[in-house]
This record gives structure tokens, sequence and C-alpha cells, in this order.
């Protein structure tokens, strides 16, 4: 890996959790407490007949695009490439449900999904500051032994082979084998163990671990994203961006979903002479 590639590969990485920070501010708070405040001012205000009777339709209307716009357009998208998916289902169901006047319900219908979604946030939020506090634990310099002169350098700069120092209350900066000395280890980050373990030589150490007691000696082996540590972190990611067998069942679902649905809606229809029955049915489903 060339020089300083590593380093800008973890400051990417620090920098996308601290986006995803922000945009969980924007999803737990802002998002759906604006889109609570339109819908209770739509509710007061045609309740109490203040002002014109359509502010609060126009009012119920804003808090509906707020909540889910995102999903009108993947919806519609998906439709123009022939694809039913969940997007679709919440598209057709809420533009009925629009098209009939009932603008209060669709809207309170994209709040419930809205507060959904901000627990899922939340959910993840737990796992990438998993993700930060491994981060963190990476030291960004390293004391090497070179032409016989102790070195500070960046830790991007170990190479394989070098022979690194670690003193007592020092993060290990790579993976590698302790050559001398000897120390108790708290590797817990990395392995789970409950308890520090004892290194002497021929030890395997790992970057990230932390050196409690005496000052350790060793030959380095793996640097970089080849450290147990930047792996760790790289799984970790790859199984946010992965989906779970269920969801994929959920996918499948979704497409046979929407149109048996509409039968029951047809049905109500047929029965009360209603259209709200059926829309109804749709926004239930």
């Amino acid at each position: 890996m060339p020089l300083y590639a590593y380093e800008i590969i973890l400051k990417e990485k620090k920098m996308k959790l601290k986006k995803s920070k922000l945009y969980e501010i924007l999803t737990l708070a802002i998002w759906p407490l604006g889109v609570l405040a339109l819908i209770l001012a739509s509710y007061f205000l045609d309740k109490a007949h203040i002002l014109s009777p359509y502010l609060g339709a126009v009012l119920a209307l804003a808090a509906t695009f707020l909540g889910g716009w995102w999903r009108f357009w993947y919806g519609i998208k998906a439709l123009f490439h022939r694809q039913i998916t969940v997007n679709v289902f919440v598209t057709v169901s809420l533009t009925a449900t629009i098209l009939v006047g009932n603008f209060l319900a669709a809207a309170i219908v994209l709040f419930i999904m809205t507060l959904a979604e901000a627990v899922e946030e939340y959910t993840l939020d737990k796992s990438r500051s998993g993700i930060q506090g491994l981060l963190d634990l990476a030291p960004q310099i390293a004391l090497v032994i070179r032409d016989g002169v102790e070195k500070t350098i960046p830790v991007i700069e170990v190479q394989i082979n070098d022979t690194v120092i670690v003193k007592p209350g020092e993060r290990i900066p790579v993976d590698g084998v302790v050559t001398a000395g000897s120390a108790s280890v708290n590797q817990a980050a990395i392995t789970g163990e409950p308890l520090p373990s004892m290194k002497t030589v021929g030890s395997e150490l790992f970057a990230g671990t932390l050196n409690e007691t005496g000052r350790l000696e060793f030959t380095a082996t793996k640097v970089g994203e080849d450290t147990t540590l930047a792996k760790i972190v790289h799984r970790v990611e790859e199984a946010h961006e992965l989906k779970a067998p269920i969801q994929h069942i959920a996918d499948r679902f979704t497409a046979l979903f929407l149109p048996i649905v509409r039968v029951p809606a047809a049905i109500g229809y047929f029965v009360t002479r209603n259209i709200h029955s059926a829309v109804s049915i749709l926004l239930v489903a």
C-alpha cells in the first residue's frame, strides 16, 4: 500500500462516521419533530376553524411531503423500471389517500414510518459508535529502532520486519511477534478476553491492544489494512451493508403483496360503495 494511503483510509472512515452522526441528529430529532409539528398544527387549525379552511390541508400535505418525499420519488422511479418495491406500495396507497382528501391520515402514516426509521437509525448508530471506538484504538505514532536508533514515526510508515517498542500504558501500533521483554497486555477489544494476557518472547501482538505493565520489543508482521484491527473494522462495515435473509424474503413478498391486496380493496368498495373503504384497506396494508 502506498505511503499515507492507510492514513487517508482511516480519515475517510472517520469522516463518514461524522456525517452519519449528523444524519442521525437530522433523522432522530429534526425530521420527526418537524413532521409532528405540521400534523398538530394542521389538526388544531382544522378543528378550530382558524384562518383559511384550506390551511390545515396545506400543512398536512407539507407534513406528508416532509415525511416521505423520497419514498414517492423512489416509488415512481421503481414503477418506471417496472419493479414492485415497498416504496411503490407506499406511493400507491398514500397517493390514493391524498386523492380522496384524507390529507391528515396520509401525514400520520408517514409520521409513524418516520418514527420507525428514527428508531432504526438509533440502533445503527450504536454499531457506528462501536466502529468509531475501534478506530480510536489505532495509535497515530510508533517508536521503532532503525540503524540502532530509536525513532518516533507515524504509524503508517511502519514496515514489516521493523523492530517496534511499546512502553507501559501505550497501545500497540501494528501486529507483531515479541522479540524482547514481557508485559501484561489487555486485548479485550480484539479477542474479547476479560483478563489481560501475559506476553513474552514469541507471543503474538495485535494492533490497538494496550500494554499495561512492561516494555516490549517486537517485530512487525502486519501493518496498515492487514492488521487484525483494520480487518475487524472492515468486516463490521461490510455487515452493515449486507441485508439479512429475512429482508430478502420481505422484498420478494412485497412484489406479491401489492397485487393481492388490491382484491380486498376492490371488494371493500363494491360492498360499501365507498371509495374511502377501499383506500383505508390500502392504507392499513
